[in-house]
């Protein structure tokens, strides 16, 4: 299949899955919100701007003798707008938001306009841990972590992590948390190419992590910002600290685990730059080092990664290697003050200029391979008056076609956990 047939299927079928009103409400719910957190653009015209931007990525010209993946990309690009059109019957400013808005607000917005994360409640610190060599199978552990919000009200009492347990194989994305760098450097290149979105890796890259890692560095211009765990097909796995622009992989240093959170980087060179740039906020605000908001929420995540990193290894290196609880238990880590410890329940860095606090929603720990698969989760079941999730029960669901074991039987009969459904 060409390269126009490909992007034109994957135009029509984002372009019926789009309800004309309620993409449209959306967009500019979307923008409007922008405008809260970036005030210096407010008087932008925001849709205009997108549309530009949207044209400008595909003049852009990749460099094909270092990005040969790239051969004849615009033809898919071109194809699947057009198809996206003609299916959806959204205009072409439409498009523009549907394919590049998080681009022009990664790349463009924040890389000119100062983000005012101290006006509006948009923090976030999500964490993952993967296992490669745990005691039952690959195994997996989670906080998602964020505000309480109203749209959360319905959806998170009733989590239930099944796809969890439905991975064959192991999927080679195992986790990613939000960070990034205030006043972000623009690319370069801003040409469509994000790898994740036009599943750009060659599958050479899944059987090395090696490989996987190369590639990732010639691409690093064009997709995060965030942290991430990557794992090739052998289980070998890197966390990956990602700006806009910059890229650092961390190999394991304990039984194959790696671990990550939010908004920060444990690579120097990476921190150093979000430090220089978050200074440079500062001055412009007017701040110290005391009264930074934004220094002290990034300072305080790293002492969190680090921690994080070191309780993940501790259980990596556990005889048999890392139990379903005790890697449970690496995220659920709240024995340290804050904002060392790992699982929040709506601690602030600075009261006084911080109006909302974060909470860990949910939380699960998942063995996703072999027959003894399984996971434990919880949520938080009243977000109006939330209370720390690991003051919930745990809940125990089985893999398709598990059998119970005693020593999990025993777990339930000791009150430990409850049992769920399991997973058809």
């Amino acid at each position: 299949m060409n390269c126009s047939e490909v992007g034109r299927q994957r135009g029509q079928k984002a372009g019926k899955g789009a309800n004309r009103w309620e993409f449209v409400t959306k967009m500019h719910a979307t923008i409007a919100a922008a405008k809260l957190l970036y005030p210096t653009a407010a008087d932008m015209d925001w849709v205009e701007a997108v549309r530009k931007f949207d044209a400008e990525r595909l003049a852009s010209q990749p460099d094909l003798g270092r990005l040969p993946e790239l051969k004849g990309h615009i033809d898919l690009l071109r194809s699947e707008r057009q198809a996206f059109r003609e299916a959806s019957g959204l205009d072409e400013a439409a498009t523009a938001f549907q394919y590049s808005w998080h681009f022009f607000l990664s790349r463009r917005i924040t890389s000119r306009h100062l983000a005012r994360y101290d006006l509006i409640p948009a923090q976030r610190a999500c964490t993952n841990v993967f296992f490669p060599d745990g005691a039952d199978g690959v195994t997996i552990s989670d906080n998602r972590d964020d505000l309480p919000r109203a749209e959360y009200v319905a959806q998170i009492p009733k989590h239930r992590p099944e796809g969890l347990l439905k991975q064959d194989p192991v999927s080679w994305v195992q986790g990613g948390a939000s960070s990034g760098v205030l006043l972000d450097d623009e690319p370069q290149c801003l040409f469509p190419a994000n790898p994740f979105e036009y599943n750009l890796f060659p599958d050479e890259c899944f059987n090395d992590i090696n490989a996987m890692t190369e590639f990732g560095q010639r691409y690093r211009e064009f997709y995060g910002p965030g942290n991430m765990i990557w794992v090739d097909r052998k289980l070998n796995a890197v966390a990956v600290d990602k700006t806009n622009c910059l890229v650092a992989f961390r190999k394991p240093t304990s039984g194959g685990a790696i671990a990550i959170t939010a908004c920060a980087y444990l690579d120097d060179r990476l921190h150093a730059h979000q430090m220089a740039k978050t200074r440079k906020a500062m001055a412009i605000k007017g701040e110290n080092e005391k009264t930074s908001l934004d220094l002290n929420y990034h300072l305080g995540s790293r002492e969190r990664y680090r921690r994080l990193v070191a309780l993940a290894d501790a259980e990596a290196a556990r005889p048999g290697g890392a139990s379903l609880w005790g890697a449970l238990e690496a995220v659920n880590d709240h024995d340290a003050p804050f904002p060392e410890r790992v699982c929040l329940a709506g601690e602030k860095g600075l009261p006084e200029k911080e109006p909302n606090a974060n909470w860990t929603l949910t939380q699960h720990a998942a063995v996703i391979s072999g027959p003894k698969r399984r996971c434990l989760y919880r949520s938080l079941q009243d977000l109006r008056n939330p209370r720390p999730v690991y003051e919930y029960k745990p809940k125990l669901m089985l893999g398709p076609g598990v059998k119970m074991d005693p020593a999990w039987q025993a777990d339930i009969d000791a009150g430990r956990c409850e049992l769920t459904p399991p997973v058809q």
